[in-house]
């Protein structure tokens, strides 16, 4: 089987781990070689800072990374076409695509197809075009399957990569390295800028600011101090390595998880990860979570009160952090990396 999948830079994580758990499995994968950028064609500064020269420009570059990739995948002749999102892809491009080259088509479906911030109204026209849509979020599936009755609707809850996520000893970290990450509790994530998004990670977190809370991220994490200023002092700067990660995730007592609240019933991959690292995690409750683990590895809440009381319990019993980590750990190493997921996804082609 040879798969090709576009790559563009702000999916590089999700693509080359992707790219990486196929060819684990004896696929051939292709990419395309050309990236989507804007090429500065308007050479006067000033006329930049116009409006429609902006949007002129940034659609001329846009075409011709389409252009380019249709003649990519032409010439690679893939048996599958998979894309996560839009990938940037016009609708006429995605159509195009399966008409010529008449590979199955695939789309992984990481956010919300009608959510308005994130998308113009080009993606949702793609999603009829799509034999095989892997949803992240059951919730959408009813509009989907409105849009696309043809497709084959599945479950995407992605995996890890045990090359970047793995557990470390502690004589691997340094005593500086373990003054600036140890805390109480932890959280490390988007802020999503001024998006409203942020505000329901930034408002649990400010329940928290009296315990020893520690706050990494970028995307204006700031923006949110005007309206909670108690979070001020817990923000301890951009985002971490994937090193660093690690490193926070074993040392921190508690990793407070939490998905982004498009996702009402699912998670994303950050539970995976910190269970690679054997840390121990409270995450926000999702009913999906109890398809793949029982209460006796992962603690949930679904209150303030609740996490709150919970936070208290597990600082005080360290043994029994320890004991969860290392079950949760165990499951996920043997059952949910990239390579596993990306073998589902053969078997479902």
């Amino acid at each position: 089987m040879k798969i090709f999948i576009p790559r563009i830079p702000w999916h590089e994580g999700f693509n080359l781990a992707l790219r990486k758990a196929f060819a684990a499995n004896s696929v051939d994968v292709v990419t395309n070689s050309n990236r989507y950028k804007l090429n500065r064609l308007i050479g006067a500064l000033p006329l930049r800072k116009i409006s429609p020269v902006q949007d002129w420009e940034r659609k001329h570059c846009l075409r011709k990374y389409n252009e380019e990739l249709f003649r990519q995948v032409q010439l690679a002749k893939p048996d599958v076409f998979l894309v996560f999102n839009e990938s940037l892809l016009y609708p006429e491009t995605i159509l195009r695509i399966k008409a010529e080259c008449r590979c199955r088509m695939v789309c992984c479906v990481g956010d919300d197809p009608w959510d308005s911030i994130r998308w113009v109204a080009d993606f949702p026209h793609s999603l009829k075009h799509f034999e095989y849509i892997f949803s992240g979020e059951p919730a959408w599936d009813i509009n989907i399957r409105k849009v696309a009755p043809q497709a084959k609707l599945h479950w995407h809850y992605g995996g890890y990569d045990p090359d970047v996520f793995f557990p470390l000893e502690d004589s691997a970290i340094t005593d500086s390295e373990k003054q600036k990450l140890s805390c109480q509790v932890s959280f490390t994530g988007s802020s999503y800028g001024t998006r409203a998004e942020g505000a329901f990670r930034s408002d649990i977190l400010s329940y928290l600011s009296d315990y020893e809370l520690k706050i990494w991220g970028g995307d204006k994490w700031p923006y949110r101090f005007k309206y909670l200023p108690e979070l001020a002092r817990c923000y301890q700067g951009e985002r971490l390595s994937y090193e660093e990660l690690r490193m926070l995730y074993r040392l921190s007592k508690i990793n407070l998880n939490l998905p982004a609240p498009q996702v009402v019933s699912t998670f994303q991959p950050r539970v995976f990860e910190i269970a690679a690292c054997k840390g121990f995690q409270i995450i926000d409750k999702r009913d999906k979570l109890h398809d793949l683990f029982d209460d006796h590895c992962l603690v949930t809440f679904d209150t303030i009160n609740e996490l709150r009381e919970k936070i208290d319990y597990y600082l005080s019993h360290e043994t029994e952090r320890s004991d969860m980590a290392k079950k949760l750990y165990e499951i996920v190493w043997q059952r949910y990396t990239w390579s596993n997921w990306a073998g589902e996804i053969i078997a479902v082609l």
